[in-house]
């Protein structure tokens, strides 16, 4: 009945056009693992598999395409399964506010399917990413409590000691220029499920102070600017000039 119940939730997330609320998220979670850290990272596990899957539903565009794109000044669209059409009228079933960041983000895409691609994957998937944080986050909140409970007895002196240095440590390491999560947002022109995604594939540069607490991320705006840039999100002229040399 649990697996049953796994698999018909997942439906769910694939299916809906528009964002879960995160509190039905979070109930769902609890109701259907019990907090058991291995019956939520067996899901974790299950999650990312099915999320790579999808994110290679239409095909792969390669930083290859990208450079003969620039090249020839178009992407061929052979190398994926939908026309730009087809993805504007699957972009179209979703509810998106226009002054949202997904929302701008497609309309400076909007004629540009390799780009626009991205962003239905983004659409299609933020439920799903959405889960995938969630479970995470409640996993290293059972891992922290665990070692605390472990450690309280005997260790206790010894472990207020370890945190205290880390922490100073982890200050000592903190950038000049550090932003928030909404500031990387705006920056970056994603949404923050798609940064919580990111972050826990180490695809884009960050800070935590302590990696098994809740809301301790933080990133360098100088960071960020450079990740834009060798990852070619950003201006036209950006990215032309990635290749002007």
């Amino acid at each position: 009945m649990r697996t049953t119940a796994y698999e018909n939730f997942y439906q769910k997330l694939i299916a809906t056009t528009k964002c879960l609320d995160v509190n039905d998220i979070e109930k769902y979670i609890s109701r259907n693992t019990s907090n058991d850290i291995y019956l939520i990272n067996k899901q974790i596990k299950k999650a990312n598999k099915l999320l790579n899957e999808r994110y290679e539903r239409y095909g792969v565009i390669t930083e290859q395409d990208n450079i003969d794109a620039f090249r020839k000044g178009y992407y061929d669209l052979g190398k994926i399964a939908l026309t730009l059409d087809g993805i504007r009228k699957k972009i179209a079933r979703f509810e998106i506010e226009k002054d949202s960041p997904i929302g701008i983000q497609i309309n400076k895409d909007w004629n540009n399917a390799a780009f626009l691609l991205q962003d239905l994957l983004q659409l299609e998937n933020m439920n799903l990413i959405t889960y995938i944080r969630l479970l995470e986050e409640r996993s290293a909140e059972i891992s922290d409590s665990k070692v605390r409970k472990e450690g309280s007895s005997c260790h206790n002196e010894k472990k207020k000691d370890l945190q205290s240095n880390f922490i100073n440590k982890s200050l000592m390491n903190i950038p000049s220029d550090v932003i928030t999560i909404e500031e990387t947002c705006e920056l970056t022109r994603l949404s923050k499920s798609k940064i919580y995604h990111m972050v826990c594939d180490r695809e884009i540069p960050h800070y935590k102070l302590n990696p098994n607490k809740k809301g301790r991320l933080y990133f360098s705006r100088s960071e960020i600017e450079a990740w834009l840039k060798r990852n070619r999100i950003g201006t036209t002229e950006e990215f032309c000039h990635q290749f002007g040399n």
